[in-house]
């Protein structure tokens, strides 16, 4: 099996793979953000900026605080809750960050016009999501992985059948491991 990429991007949206920044939600939190360095080569890897955006400790912490208000959001929505007032600011407040874009024509990425690159990166992430739940036909396609230690959430492709798990590549196949484990210990009683 191939070896799962350091940050996946399996989610169906921009902002609900950068929520999954913090993998396994649901049992022991692996965290991919630890280092300013992270946050920037994620920003790289979602094509919202090149590899040497400044990106300094308190901008990290400023990135974590909103994927989190971007998690409890999205969960609650796709509980049928009303997300918290202060969540819901905290998004509003980051989407209002979003600069002015232009593409680079040697790397064809996204160069920002912004002096706060950082904040408007975290913009377009809560753009993202804002835009996502304004749909309604959207909000119906958010689901939980299956697999409960993963607590990821992602979107089901529209007109596709239901999927279970946010990767069959992990979370499927470490539940259909599970479960041919389970009826082969079944079988050996």
């Amino acid at each position: 099996m191939d070896p799962e990429p350091a940050f996946p991007m399996h989610h169906g949206r921009l902002s609900l793979s950068f929520v999954g920044t913090l993998g396994d939600r649901g049992s022991a939190p692996i965290e991919r953000l630890a280092r300013p360095a992270d946050l920037a080569a994620w920003f790289a890897g979602a094509g919202l900026e090149s590899a040497d955006v400044p990106v300094t400790p308190a901008a990290l912490r400023r990135a974590i605080r909103l994927r989190e208000a971007i998690a409890r959001v999205v969960a609650a929505v796709s509980a049928a809750r009303v997300p918290s007032d202060d969540d819901v600011a905290s998004l509003n407040a980051a989407a209002r960050k979003v600069a002015p874009i232009a593409l680079d024509p040697r790397t064809l990425g996204i160069v920002s016009r912004s002096r706060d690159r950082v904040g408007a990166a975290l913009g377009a992430i809560a753009r993202d999501v804002i835009e996502l739940l304004a749909r309604p036909e959207d909000r119906e396609r958010l689901r939980m992985c299956a697999l409960a230690s993963c607590g990821s959430i992602f979107l089901t492709p529209a007109g596709r059948r239901e999927r279970r798990w946010c990767s069959m590549a992990r979370c499927g196949n470490r539940a259909k491991v599970a479960a041919f484990r389970e009826r082969a210990d079944g079988q050996k009683r």
